[in-house]
């Protein structure tokens, strides 16, 4: 039971009070090439939090070999980015060798969906906030659901941001920050956080 909830708090932890998007502004630009097309939207989604998760279980282990070294900062970006390639290879080993149609499906956006700063993001704030390895998976799997959740709201409103009603000098990816900047106010507020006045 105490498994269950430690992947369920580091998972909520990720998708609400440091959602990826929203909270830290990582994985932007993925999330906008994300919503152009609607058919890609729930490959990139699933992509991103299958990495996300077998990154994460991953990066435990690299942070109980490298965290406490007094040269961390040294070694662990380079870590993360080898285990998330090595990720990335063995699974598009996999799906060429056995689900080949799949494969075929997914090759045009899995690799913006891998390398991209949400997912590393994720594993440097996984090193913060968990000490176990199923709150490294559940912070994974939050990163991803997150990731989802911010990606949705950004879909919903895509079409109205590039119509004729906005002006010119608004339309399209100025509007889309201001969007992402107010739901960023409203995730930020809606976590009880304050303005420093």
């Amino acid at each position: 039971m105490d498994v269950i909830a430690q992947i369920i708090t580091a998972s909520f932890t990720a998708m609400f009070i440091e959602n990826i998007l929203f909270a830290r502004a990582l994985g932007s630009s993925t999330a906008l090439i994300a919503v152009k097309n609607k058919q890609q939207f729930v490959g990139f989604s699933i992509s991103i939090t299958y990495i996300c998760v077998f990154a994460s279980f991953i990066s435990y282990f690299i942070d109980k070999a490298f965290l406490k070294s007094e040269f961390s900062y040294l070694f662990m970006p380079v870590a993360y980015v080898l285990a998330v390639a090595v990720i990335y290879i063995i699974t598009l080993v996999l799906l060429w060798k056995f689900l080949n149609r799949i494969f075929l499906a997914v090759k045009k956006y899995v690799h913006l969906s891998t390398f991209n700063c949400a997912v590393l993001g994720a594993l440097f704030l996984n090193s913060r906030h968990s000490d176990t390895l199923f709150g490294y998976i559940g912070f994974g799997l939050g990163t991803g659901v997150g990731f989802i959740i911010a990606s949705y709201f950004l879909s919903i409103v895509y079409d109205r941001l590039f119509s004729e009603d906005v002006p010119e000098s608004f339309r399209g990816y100025p509007l889309i920050l201001i969007y992402i900047g107010i739901l960023s106010m409203a995730f930020y507020g809606f976590l009880g956080h304050q303005l420093a006045l």
